[in-house]
């Protein structure tokens, strides 16, 4: 059962002196962007080299001395003179290791491989944009944008899409455009929102009353959360997320910055010290791990931190 989240004052977080703005919107890792931060699943094939890497394995395995026209079959073909297929569509790619959890065995998703290197390839001959990182992604065209990956996951870009409504849509969806030339409908390649451990099930990515739908895309809407950590990366990151997702986000730095009138909650991270931690929440704040951000945006709702003892852990893979 779900409890019911704290009062907020939104007054105090309000106000713009509190809150943490980020002091350059550009990754602070030009090889990684923020893809590395704590709390979220490894990128994999994070360049060419890597994708060229898998793409060859994926030839061993599956045709042993490799035949470009049967991997061409099997992932799909790259698009000749079809420079509008993919013309005004944004895109971003994402690819992590299969999740070892529950949620690995609940729902099977494409077995088709995932090559990033042939995907871009693919779209870019199509017309499209591919975003090396979410960062990239100008604001004006999330709407246009579409994140493509092999299953749902928490890599840094999937949580980054889930917080701003970048749809995440199965590369089987560009196989299919690029095998009949044409958009097919995305609809139904449209990947979950991800694996609700609350729930014990995949959330759909759309939002509504139903109950396999997140209830809405801007869950932490006149919410304030404190984000607390020694590291940048992640207060970069998890700030990003959080404000995405409609929240309004200070950052805490030094015991100092604890007052008796913060309210809602205290984001933080393992290394943070913890006789700031102690202070928070005996001044009311409800300390949340990057897990609960997480099942925030899965679900699409607050959910109450003493739901779940996951909720104030630090990430496990197992949780997903």
């Amino acid at each position: 059962k779900q409890l019911p989240p704290p009062d907020s004052n939104i007054s105090e977080c309000s106000d713009l002196s509190d809150t943490y703005e980020e002091e350059k919107p550009t990754p602070t890792n030009q090889e990684t962007g923020l893809d590395a931060v704590d709390g979220v699943q490894p990128e994999l094939q994070r360049n060419d080299q890597e994708s060229e890497l898998t793409r060859m394995n994926i030839m061993s395995e599956y045709f042993g001395n490799g035949i470009k026209d049967s991997l061409d079959q099997l992932l799909g073909p790259i698009p000749v003179d079809a420079k509008t297929l993919f013309r005004n569509k944004h895109f971003l790619l994402t690819c992590t290791v299969p999740s070892k959890g529950i949620a690995a065995t609940a729902k099977q998703f494409s077995s088709t491989p995932f090559i990033k290197q042939h995907i871009r390839r693919q779209i870019e001959a199509g017309g499209g944009k591919v975003y090396q990182f979410f960062e990239d992604v100008p604001k004006n065209k999330y709407k246009q944008c579409k994140l493509i990956a092999p299953r749902p996951s928490t890599t840094a870009m999937y949580v980054q899409c889930l917080a701003s409504d970048i749809v995440a849509v199965s590369h089987e969806w560009i196989i299919q455009c690029c095998q009949v030339l044409m958009i097919v409908d995305h609809k139904p390649f449209v990947l979950p929102a991800g694996w609700s451990f609350l729930e014990n099930r995949f959330i759909e990515w759309s939002s509504g009353r139903a109950k396999e739908r997140r209830t809405s895309v801007t869950p932490f809407t006149s919410v304030c959360i404190n984000v607390a950590s020694l590291c940048k990366d992640f207060n970069d990151f998890w700030s990003r997320v959080c404000k995405l997702a409609g929240g309004t986000v200070r950052l805490i730095k030094t015991e100092s910055d604890i007052t008796d009138n913060l309210t809602g909650y205290l984001l933080t991270d393992q290394a943070f010290p913890e006789e700031i931690k102690i202070k928070a929440a005996r001044t009311g704040l409800l300390v949340v791990s990057t897990v609960w951000v997480v099942q925030c945006l899965i679900l699409g709702r607050v959910c109450h931190p003493n739901s779940n003892e996951k909720l104030t852990q630090i990430y496990q893979e197992e949780d997903y």
